[in-house]
């Protein structure tokens, strides 16, 4: 009787120094997960940022606006592929995926038609596009539709927005 008393005090000794060690892991997943929000809440500010001051040509000048756009084109990739499109099967997973997936194509379209006007850009490659007519009206809707499009997600995103601020 003795045994099985000090073996069921072994065992319950042995849990709780596993789940005392599953708690030190759960606490550093969350402390990991709030620097790691922190991070990508900054990541995700600094992009806008750039955004923001690229997407006005009247405040940076053209020269400007189509560098920065090229820098921000790359940022806003970077930020799909950190984040990835697939947002799962429930309605609202749906819901994103397809959001997600529209300003990356409405990002692609802007890109490609601005870079198909640029003034700036190709020269510096030497290079020139015909078809001003057709890409600088594309361009102008594909713009106004990222804009709404990136406003949409911001607004979709809130919740974690503040989540991540009030951490």
């Amino acid at each position: 009787m003795t045994g099985k008393i000090a073996l069921s005090a072994m065992r319950a000794e042995a849990e709780d120094a596993a789940s005392g060690a599953r708690a030190v892991e759960v606490a550093s997943a969350v402390s990991l997960g709030r620097r790691s929000a922190r991070r990508r809440l900054v990541l995700d500010g600094v992009v806008l940022a750039v955004y923001s001051v690229a997407a006005n040509p009247a405040i940076t000048g053209v020269s400007a606006h189509e560098w920065l756009a090229l820098g921000s084109m790359a940022a806003l990739a970077a930020h799909c592929a950190a984040r990835g499109l697939w947002r799962g099967t429930s309605f609202r997973g749906l819901a994103l995926t397809v959001l997600n997936g529209l300003a990356l194509l409405t990002l692609a379209l802007c890109a490609v038609s601005g870079i198909m006007v640029s003034g700036e850009v190709l020269p510096a490659f030497g290079l020139y596009a015909d078809g001003y007519y057709f890409w600088d009206p594309l361009h102008a809707v594909a713009a106004k539709m990222l804009l709404a499009l990136l406003l949409a997600h911001m607004v979709v995103h809130a919740p974690w927005i503040m989540r991540a601020l009030k951490r």
